[in-house]
């Protein structure tokens, strides 16, 4: 059998509601569980999965980032005492006295941990013990990292200690992030744009110059972003494409567009710069034109919005419906002579003026 653990082919994959259902049982029941290794790219959510699995059960969570520890933060630290040595084990390691009988060490970025902290996890993980050092009977140990192709600072597992392990890969899960998002109050704009967009959930790239990506972690960032800036311009745009990159931004932009009411583009039109996807600005076209037929904005800001939509020819043919709307009492308007030093050049719109000399 092929030894590396960071190979997709080996190792079973789950999606987070499966993988949930595994580690509520063993949390649920220390005195049979198996120490279970979860993989997976960043960012999907395999360290909330553990905390979450540690809440339902009503235990508490050690978390350890082994990728941060020396070997002696593991081990602990000699003690010359009485003409001897002793360790003194570290303090972050569960105390059944203090933490109580039973709980989760979590051994987080595993595979990213120098080898010498590694070897030390060796016996905690097989004997659930580190030189005199004894884990309390009721505690389960639980661990995760990246794969070896997930750009992160990896190392291969040693076979020694995989083999110490059952393995799962967690695989990315929409229907379960939407669940956690409807718990957490996440902004409904971006519930239905991965409702109705679920690959944008998870995109990883191995180019090492991507540096953004699209996965749960990211869009919880822009869930924070949404809640702090109402309405989605220019900045909020940038804002975004900085957590989930520039690509699934432009997408969850195209798609908010079309779900904001209109008086919201009126309060900030510079929205529109943003909707690159031709459909999504034919659309907002036939919603302005509504809603100006509708008298829920005025002539005034439709010609704002008419002179932010990114394509010139939709722009002129959304003042053409204008002028069918409003006749010549729309060349009147003061933002209409904003749309002509902007966009009117080249449009090719008879401008007030040939409308003078024809009458």
């Amino acid at each position: 059998m092929n030894s590396d653990t960071g190979s997709l082919s080996v190792v079973p994959t789950m999606d987070a509601r499966r993988l949930a259902e595994l580690l509520d049982e063993t949390v649920r029941q220390p005195d049979h569980a198996i120490p279970v290794m979860i993989w997976g790219a960043p960012g999907i959510g395999k360290s909330d999965l553990v905390r979450q699995a540690a809440e339902r059960q009503g235990v508490p969570l050690i978390d350890l980032r082994l990728s941060q520890l020396e070997p002696t933060d593991l081990r602990g630290i000699p003690l010359h005492e009485a003409g001897r040595v002793r360790w003194v084990p570290p303090e972050e390691l569960p105390d059944a006295q203090r933490d109580g009988m039973s709980g989760v060490l979590f051994l987080d970025e595993i595979n990213a941990a120098p080898p010498a902290v590694a070897a030390s996890a060796y016996q905690l993980i097989l004997d659930r013990r580190l030189g005199t050092y004894h884990l309390p009977a009721g505690w389960t140990i639980l661990a995760a990292g990246n794969r070896l192709d997930d750009r992160g600072i990896t190392y291969a597992m040693p076979a020694p200690l995989a083999n110490r392990f059952m393995h799962v890969t967690l695989t990315p899960d929409v229907e379960a992030w939407l669940d956690w998002a409807a718990r957490r109050d996440v902004h409904d704009l971006l519930r239905d744009f991965l409702a109705a967009e679920p690959d944008w959930l998870v995109r990883f790239s191995p180019d090492p110059e991507v540096t953004a990506f699209p996965s749960p972690r990211s869009w919880a960032f822009v869930d924070r972003v949404l809640k702090r800036r109402p309405f989605i311009d220019a900045t909020t745009f940038t804002h975004v494409a900085a957590c989930v990159g520039r690509a699934a931004a432009e997408a969850f932009a195209d798609h908010a567009g079309r779900q904001t009411p209109v008086a919201d583009w009126a309060n900030a039109p510079e929205i529109l710069r943003d909707l690159r996807d031709l459909p999504a600005q034919i659309d907002a076209v036939r919603r302005i034109r509504e809603a100006v037929g509708q008298q829920r904005i005025d002539l005034g800001q439709a010609l704002v919005l008419a002179t932010e939509l990114p394509d010139d020819a939709l722009s002129f043919g959304l003042i053409e419906q204008l002028h069918e709307l409003a006749g010549d009492r729309l060349f009147d308007e003061p933002a209409f002579s904003v749309w002509v030093a902007r966009r009117g050049a080249t449009s090719g719109f008879p401008l007030r003026e040939d409308h003078d000399a024809d009458a």
